[in-house]
């Protein structure tokens, strides 16, 4: 009634645009006070951005509280510096929940008349990369904000490609599509000074050999000749920073930082070292004609070749000189493999004795992680553990703090470091497991300090949870255990730091002062009894290796019009190859294990109805965008804090008809797996390790997302807790054909085949899975619903451009896209990566 009888809203095209949302959400006292607020402001009627927010706003304001906080960030938006628009970014329960500081930041880098004309995906996608915008080439970016640009694009949403043309123009370094995201991945690591080009298997050997010799020779050095132990190179880094300071003097900051760029390091002012910079990065001569192409101004070109030959020596031509033969030997080795560790040497640490203010650390960064690897040597530990294992401590040891500041407490070294290491270990031909241990080895290893500093009893329980979680996996925390032991022995020239017990100790919530080796002990212990309630609700999802398109094409007889020897198998003019899951009868056939089947056991649900269920199970990734895939590749474990989101399968002809109706399907290894249920966990939610561990853990809100799994396998097996640990442990990553014995395979697949849920858009057969570190993608599928249609060409369906009467479209997410164009990418995945691509549906 009031709308009809104002005319200045009845008059008003933008409002009446957005009446029906207002209307529709104004249900409660609070939500029509709020609705007759927004009417009678003229500041907020008058902003049409805000009025098409208005709708979600009001339906935000369902209680008394709600509408109380939401009308504090209407009183005072302008005080907080953002704009009517942005208020929908400080509701608490908003998808894609964006912070205040980011809001600030965009309106000040973009100015309020140009954010405020930012929709809400492209405001989304702003506060991701605002450190980037205007940037138009790599070599205008600071070395920390590339690490934080990687670490963004690879954990982007399928928004990265479906920018505005007005988001291109303000971010024009942000790539469009998948060539360019592709190109702009490996440039920025390289711009870090980081070549991950794969060693010869000859020079990882020579690497190995060398790293173990090393560490016999530090074994069997006493602390007192380790103190006497002089470090140091032909080319020192202070007299190299000096050369490249005096060359790039005269060159603007923006020119200087292009030299900085091309050679993969940067100076910072530093006024506790003895240069007065500090380095970051590694200088090495890896960039190309390229990259110079990128530098137009002939000055800064003068500078770039007058800069390399400082690089070539200091990075190349450059003996460590050190008192011990055997170890400048090693040394001098393992570094021709190793290059970036040469800024290590003369990098003093916090405290080091040769700054002003004395304090903890004796040794400069180098000597002291050679003192850390000493220690892990003589830990009777190490002896017993296995050769990957001794590997990667003795690179750990020697490389944790690689990107620690220098002269001042860095708090951000660890994860930087295993940031770093991730792209530099990749040269040594590690196996995956392999990366990740080292990577998680690395960020980890100041957990102590991180327990150690909790200022209550309650924060401590929880910083010991979350560590629990981190190092709940294989032999990490025993790892873990021995490597900060070693840390703190190589604080001091003796093990003073180890073991004292006053100044800096730990003093226990019960008034005990300990050592921190102490401390270390008993929050290990500590740590081992959460990490045995973990493994008490691992999830496990049997998973069927789907074997190479190229393994199935040797099984195949293909004839004129793409079908085969075997029903339901297709191969296409492109050599890809098509399996339709309902046609496919003979399984084994193609390659699959002997015994498998995608109709077996029947189970009864549903008020009666049947559902067959085989033992060919999926983890199926719903995808949009080619830039999704991307992540799957070389830069798919860079953050392995990243969840993805992903449905089991059991009958994967119904999963994601109606929602992403095409994607993925992948194998994740069983300690990969997180949680999930029969339940849909929003958009947003359970997305990162940290919310999960906050959660879905140890009584968290959400903590029957973590154990319905596991209580699903309990309760099939009748297993105890016990029982159920040592189940994990024999079948992990194994498919239902592996688990043995039989009977408890047939209990298993019945039970899995009642995960479902009837609480997404209607479809009863959704559930959502939380997994990281995703192998590469086994296959690839789309769905095809014209369950009535017959069609004389067994692949028409990738060509057609109609199903069910939707024209160039399919259901809400594919925007317009005809069916060939949305599997095109796809289907040139599927043929690149020799993987076949699966139809689902009748």
């Amino acid at each position: 009634n009031r709308i009809l009888s104002d005319e200045r809203l009845f008059n008003n095209p933008d409002f009446m645009k957005e009446v029906g949302w207002i209307i529709k959400y104004t249900n409660t006292k609070e939500q029509a006070e709020l609705a007759n607020r927004i009417l009678s402001d003229e500041r907020l009627f008058n902003n049409p951005a805000f009025m098409k927010e208005a709708g979600r706003i009001i339906n935000y304001t369902g209680t008394k509280e709600k509408a109380e906080k939401v009308l504090n960030l209407l009183d005072n938006y302008e005080k907080m510096e953002i704009l009517p628009n942005q208020i929908l970014f400080m509701l608490d329960e908003a998808e894609n929940n964006i912070s205040i500081s980011q809001l600030k930041k965009i309106n000040r880098v973009l100015g309020k008349k140009q954010a405020g004309r930012l929709s809400e995906s492209d405001t989304i996608l702003a506060a991701r990369f605002i450190n980037i915008a205007g940037k138009r080439n790599i070599n205008e970016i600071p070395m920390y904000e590339k690490r934080s640009f990687l670490r963004d694009l690879v954990s982007s949403n399928a928004d990265l490609f479906n920018q505005s043309e007005e988001m291109q123009k303000l971010f024009p370094l942000l790539p469009k599509n998948q060539e360019e995201y592709c190109a702009l991945l490996p440039s920025i690591v390289k711009s870090l000074g980081i070549e991950t080009n794969s060693l010869t298997s000859g020079e990882v050997k020579a690497f190995e050999s060398s790293m173990s010799d090393l560490s016999s020779t530090l074994k069997g050095i006493s602390d007192s000749s380790f103190k006497d132990l002089t470090i140091t190179q032909e080319y020192p880094k202070d007299a190299f920073i000096k050369d490249i300071l005096d060359k790039v003097k005269d060159l603007s900051p923006s020119e200087r930082q292009k030299v900085y760029d091309y050679f993969g390091f940067e100076l910072h002012k530093n006024t506790r070292t003895n240069t007065g910079f500090y380095i970051t990065g590694y200088p090495v001569n890896l960039n190309n004609g390229k990259k110079l192409a990128q530098i137009t101004d002939t000055k800064t070109k003068e500078v770039v070749e007058a800069v390399r030959s400082d690089v070539v020596r200091f990075s190349e031509n450059n003996p460590i000189i050190c008192s011990d033969k055997n170890i400048e030997q090693a040394l001098n080795s393992i570094v021709q493999y190793l290059p970036e560790m040469r800024t290590m040497i003369d990098r003093v640490q916090a405290g080091n004795d040769t700054l002003k203010d004395k304090g903890a650390h004796s040794y400069d960064v180098l000597k002291h992680s050679l003192k850390v690897m000493q220690k892990i040597s003589q830990d009777e530990k190490f002896d017993s553990l296995n050769a990957s294992d001794k590997k990667l401590m003795l690179i750990a040891s020697l490389m944790h703090d690689i990107t620690k500041k220098e002269g001042y407490t860095d708090k951000t070294h660890c994860n930087e470091g295993a940031f770093d290491m991730f792209f530099i270990s990749r040269k040594f031909n590690l196996s995956r497991e392999e990366q990740i241990k080292l990577y998680t080895l690395i960020k980890h290893h100041e957990w102590l300090s991180y327990v150690n500093t909790a200022k209550s009893q309650a924060e401590l329980e929880k910083r010991l949870q979350s560590t629990a979680y981190d190092l709940r996996h294989d032999n990490l925390l025993d790892l873990s255990l021995m490597f900060s032991h070693a840390d703190l022995r190589a604080v001091k020239e003796d093990d003073s730091f180890h073991d004292k017990k006053e100044g800096d100790s730990r003093i226990d919530f019960n008034g005990e002062v300990r050592s921190f080796g102490e401390a270390c002990d008993l929050y290990g212990e500590k740590l081992k009894e959460y990490i045995s309630e973990l493994r008490k609700s691992q999830p496990i999802l049997p998973v069927t290796k789907i074997p190479s398109a190229e393994d199935i094409k040797q099984n195949l007889t293909v004839n004129p019009d793409g079908s085969t020897n075997v029903k339901g198998v297709y191969v296409d003019k492109d050599g890809l190859v098509v399996i339709k899951f309902n046609e496919v009868e003979d399984w084994e056939k193609i390659g699959f294990p002997k015994g498998s089947v995608s109709r077996g056991i029947t189970q009864s649900m549903y008020n009666g109805e049947q559902v067959d269920t085989g033992n060919i199970k999926f983890i199926a990734h719903g995808l949009d965008y080619a830039n999704q895939l991307t992540k799957f590749d070389a830069f798919s474990l860079v953050d392995s804090d990243a969840l993805l989101s992903v449905s089991y399968a059991e009958r994967p002809e119904s999963k994601y008809r109606f929602f992403r109706p095409q994607g993925v399907l992948l194998d994740v290894d069983t300690k990969d797996i997180h949680g999930g249920g029969n339940t849909d966990s929003g958009s947003g939610v359970g997305k990162n390790i940290d919310t999960f561990k906050q959660n879905y853990i140890f009584g968290g809100e959400r903590e029957s997302d973590r154990l319905y799994i596991s209580e699903l396998v309990k309760n099939a097996l009748n297993l105890s807790d016990e029982e159920y640990i040592d189940f994990v442990r024999k079948n992990s990553d194994k498919s239902f054909i592996e688990i043995e014995p039989a009977e408890v395979r047939e209990k298993l697949i019945k039970a899995f085949a009642s995960i479902n849920s009837n609480t997404r858009r209607g479809n009863r057969e959704y559930n959502e899975m939380y997994i990281s570190n995703p192998k590469p993608p086994m296959a690839v599928f789309a769905y095809s619903i014209d369950y009535n249609e017959k069609i004389d060409d067994p692949l028409a369906f990738l060509n057609r451009d109609k199903i069910r009467g939707h024209e160039k479209g399919f259901g809400n997410s594919s925007n317009g896209i005809s069916v060939k164009d949305r599997t095109a990418f796809l289907r040139q995945y599927a043929i690149e990566r020799n993987i076949p691509f699966f139809i689902f549906g009748d």
